[in-house]
C-alpha cells in the first residue's frame, strides 16, 4: 500500500499460497491483482527469462544487501523437465529473486491481438 501510494504500481504479482487474503483486500482496494503460483510449469519460463534478461544486461541488481544476498543463495535445480530458481536447502532466503522472476516473466507477457471474425 505504501508503495502504490508512492509510485505508479501497475500490477501486483502474487503466490496465492499464502498471500490469498491480502490480495483480495488490495484488490476491494482497486490494485489490479494477479496469481502467479509458483509450480514448475510457470516458474521454469520465469527462471528463464530472469536469466536471459541479467545475461543480456537489460537488467542489473542495485546495489543493496539484502537483494544479493537474496541472489547468492539461489540456485539452478534441475527436474525431469528444465530448470528453475530454487533454495539450495529449507534455510536459505531467496524471496527477493522469486518476486523479480515473476515480475520479469509478467513484463514481458504481452496481450494476444484481437482479431474480429465477423458479425453477429
Amino acid at each position: 500500500r505504501a508503495l502504490a501510494g508512492q509510485y505508479n504500481v501497475r500490477e501486483l504479482v502474487y503466490d496465492p499460497w499464502r498471500f490469498g487474503q491480502a490480495a483480495q483486500e488490495l484488490e476491494r482496494e482497486g490494485m489490479l491483482v494477479v496469481a502467479f503460483p509458483q509450480h514448475d510449469a510457470r516458474m521454469i519460463p520465469a527462471s528463464a527469462r530472469l536469466h536471459a534478461a541479467v545475461v543480456e544486461q537489460r537488467l542489473t541488481l542495485p546495489s543493496d544487501r539484502e537483494l544479493a544476498r537474496h541472489a547468492a543463495d539461489a540456485v539452478a535445480r534441475h527436474n525431469r523437465r528444465e530448470w528453475r530458481i530454487d533454495k539450495p536447502n529449507p534455510r536459505a532466503n531467496i524471496d527477493a529473486v522469486i518476486a523479480l522472476a515473476m515480475a520479469v516473466e509478467r513484463a514481458g507477457q504481452k496481450p494476444e491481438p484481437v482479431e474480429l471474425l465477423g458479425w453477429l
